[in-house]
């Protein structure tokens, strides 16, 4: 151990050593939780958007938003452990952004929305 500036020698608590994972029941537990819940499908086809060069945008990837493709709040309120995306538009352009959630390029529709999997999920439940 070290010592800091004449105050002595620095001492670790024996129960910083093993502490208990008490995570569960910590009152935060209930609106973080550990495990994220999944996305869920939106709508079975993606939302055409004009983004704006420099503008920074929240794409919603839990699913739940009800203004869609972008969040407002739900993930939170639904306490989902999931956060939104957010990104800056490099370029004023209109693009088509996912609804699905299944897409491998988020924020934006790579066609997966086509695929069988999706076209059978009923919106608002997980693929």
């Amino acid at each position: 151990m070290g010592s800091v500036r004449g105050v002595g020698t620095l001492v670790r608590p024996a129960a910083w050593v093993s502490t208990p994972d008490l995570s569960s029941s910590l009152p935060q537990a209930r609106w973080f939780p550990r495990t994220p819940a999944k996305s869920v499908v939106a709508l079975k086809t993606p939302i055409k958007v004009k983004l704006v060069a420099g503008k920074t945008y929240r794409w919603c990837v839990c699913g739940r938003s009800k203004k869609q493709p972008f969040c407002d709040g739900s993930h939170f309120f639904k306490r989902t452990g999931l956060s939104p995306l957010k990104f800056k538009a490099q370029e004023t352009r209109t693009v088509a952004l996912c609804t699905c959630k299944a897409t491998q390029k988020p924020p934006y529709c790579d066609g997966t929305h086509k695929s069988e999997q999706v076209q059978r999920a009923e919106p608002g439940s997980p693929l």
